[in-house]
């Protein structure tokens, strides 16, 4: 697949500003499940939409350029932005797995395998991009 399409700076700025509204969207999604799912077990979910929304930028720009790092081979800055995007990624889950309380086990389960589930294809997408560029 040819991506030399993604090296030029003004296809990036444009993927980035799409990835956030995409993230920003998503942010919103989540937080009305949050609420749904997890007020009633102590997790406030305007302080969840606070942390969604005021990380969902950083983490946008630092995921596409991992993603722009993994494409033009700069390893080291991969490497740099992969740690930034995990930290920002968990630090919702965090907030939730340190505030909720007396949650059923089929619920902690389920967002536990969610957790899992999306860590594994983001761990997969990654290594798939880097097979498919070297």
């Amino acid at each position: 697949m040819n991506l030399s399409w993604i090296n030029s700076k003004a296809n990036q700025k444009l993927i980035e500003r799409w990835w956030i509204a995409i993230v920003l969207v998503w942010s919103v999604l989540r937080s009305i499940l949050v609420d749904k799912t997890f007020a009633k077990y102590g997790v406030n979910p305007w302080v969840y939409f606070a942390i969604v929304i005021s990380i969902a930028v950083p983490y946008s720009i630092c995921s596409a350029k991992l993603v722009f790092a993994l494409v033009e081979k700069h390893w080291q800055n991969s490497a740099r932005w992969g740690i930034l995007t995990l930290i920002l990624h968990y630090i919702p889950d965090t907030y939730i797995l340190t505030t909720a309380k007396s949650v059923p086990r089929s619920l902690f389960d389920s967002f536990i395998f969610a957790i899992v589930i999306f860590t594994i294809f983001g761990i997969r997408e990654v290594v798939k991009r880097i097979k498919l560029h070297n």
